[in-house]
């Protein structure tokens, strides 16, 4: 399906396709793995509670499609009457399904928050690693990133929020 920025349609910063990968025993060879590193990598830089996840999204991103500066965590908790009630998006994962060579562009670019403001020229991260079929970024969901437009070929990866209770 044609992806879209759920929260702003009208401004859509994304051009891309996904599907999604339900979050069931036939498919635990590859949500497990993931989920495994997310766990590692939290309990190694944050500790935060996680208590759910969001079904992994196959995303790919053809000629001159991309998904704009964004973060994936929601100025609110889902509702409390929905499929994850009160819960938040904690972390993010992306897993690079292509090789370098089956695309150009598409670089992922992340805000590094440890700069101050006033190296803002330097707060702009591309994370070449992430070219690497295979490679991980697990990263804060409140992070800014984005997916710069392809101009050649298809990217393609897969996408994970992980949630937990909001923070206090």
């Amino acid at each position: 399906m044609e992806a879209a920025v759920g929260f702003d349609p009208e401004n859509n910063a994304r051009s891309s396709e996904v599907a999604w990968i339900a979050d069931k025993p036939d498919n635990t060879w590859i949500i497990d793995p993931i989920a495994d590193l997310v766990a590692v990598t939290n309990r190694k830089h944050w500790q935060w509670d996680l208590t759910d996840r969001e079904p992994l999204q196959y995303t790919c991103y053809g000629a001159e499609q991309f998904y704009g500066w964004h973060t994936d965590s929601r100025a609110k908790p889902y509702p409390t009457d929905g499929r994850w009630p009160g819960l938040t998006r904690k972390i993010s994962v992306t897993v690079t399904l292509s090789d370098a060579a089956d695309y150009d562009g598409g670089d992922f670019a992340i805000e590094d928050t440890t700069l101050p403001p006033s190296k803002i020229e330097k707060r702009i991260k591309r994370v070449d690693q992430a070219r690497t079929r295979g490679s991980v970024i697990i990263f804060a969901s409140h992070l800014h990133h984005e997916v710069q437009p392809v101009t050649h070929g298809q990217r393609r990866s897969l996408v994970g929020w992980f949630l937990g209770p909001p923070f206090r």
